[in-house]
């Protein structure tokens, strides 16, 4: 296993800081795939918007799906982001595109990228926005997220999957209170908060638990993958015989070894907020995660103020009162 870099105190100065090291962790570096869900904009415009950014060519799937191929952001793909979409190029689906996108946000999911690609990433949305797409706060009817996909640090095992899980029960709260979601995303079940159950169960887990110890508490608190970390795809690809069994593999889920962080809003035209944002909050997870001591205080925490308290300058990679806070 490759030396461990020392922790930093306070925020990195970086916007895309590469992910601090897991105890259980090679040391490789790892990729994040990133899924942007945004409206205003057709998903042929949004296409050759990608191709005129990061260049590449266009390939049109179906009436509701693009490709844009060998770009510096590897393969992106361009969808109406809805289990219910058109397929096949006739008229009709042409046609079910042009309704369903009234209502139906567009998706661009890209590649698992090495994390010096963030960057890149975060152009393609900026041009997204100028170009007129629109994030989750624009209309009331708008529900549109953000996903992060973080390559686990053990990908074979998944021997990092209790301690990230724990950071993040640990904070859940914390973060949502400090940057409150959209009411059209907090009606919707998508990126429903822990259940308390779960929550408490992940405090007390050993930070080193096995992998197995925390399938336990998902099979008896979870029934679902809609939650603002998904760890059912990390779950599925772990322990495929086990995961078959569980009520969430009726569904959707496809099997990968990484974080699926759903906490975020897609912002897109927001004064402040940029890919960079949402990409902090993560790492602050991580951080936490590889600190068994802070996350002990943050276990001990009675309420907000006490895991700001124990933050301390780590804190200000969550600001309170979101992406324009920080920028202030």
């Amino acid at each position: 296993m490759a030396q461990r870099s020392p922790l930093p105190a306070h925020p990195p100065d970086a916007r895309f800081p590469t992910l601090p090291d897991l105890p259980e962790g090679s040391g490789a570096p790892r990729a994040v795939g990133v899924e942007l869900e945004f409206g205003a904009l057709a998903p042929d415009a949004a296409a050759e918007l990608c191709r005129d950014v990061a260049g590449g060519r266009v390939r049109q799937v179906s009436a509701s799906e693009w490709r844009v191929e060998d770009s510096r952001l590897g393969t992106l793909k361009v969808y109406l982001d809805t289990a219910l979409r058109p397929e096949g190029t006739d008229r009709a689906a042409e046609v079910g595109v042009a309704v369903a996108r009234q209502v139906v946000p567009i998706e661009i999911v890209t590649e698992p990228l090495a994390q010096d690609r963030l960057e890149a990433a975060d152009a393609l949305a900026a041009a997204l926005a100028e170009a007129g797409a629109e994030g989750s706060r624009a209309h009331l009817v708008h529900s549109f997220g953000l996903h992060l996909n973080v390559t686990l640090a053990d990908p074979e095992t998944g021997r990092d999957l209790p301690r990230v899980a724990r950071a993040f029960a640990l904070l859940e709260d914390w973060l949502r209170a400090r940057d409150p979601m959209d009411m059209s995303r907090r009606v919707l079940p998508f990126t429903a908060p822990f259940p308390p159950g779960f929550r408490d169960a992940l405090a007390a887990l050993a930070p080193d638990a096995p992998p197995a110890a925390l399938f336990d508490l998902i099979d008896a608190h979870l029934s679902s993958r809609n939650h603002g970390l998904d760890l059912m795809p990390a779950y599925a690809h772990l322990a495929p015989e086990r995961f078959a069994r569980h009520p969430a593999a009726a569904g959707a889920v496809a099997a990968r070894p990484a974080y699926h962080f759903r906490q975020p809003e897609s912002r897109l035209g927001e004064a402040g907020w940029s890919l960079a944002y949402d990409w902090r909050r993560w790492w602050l997870v991580e951080r936490v995660a590889a600190d068994d001591a802070l996350a002990a205080r943050l276990a001990a925490a009675a309420d907000g103020a006490a895991v700001t308290a124990a933050l301390g300058p780590l804190a200000a990679l969550a600001p309170a009162g979101g992406p324009a806070a920080e920028e202030a």
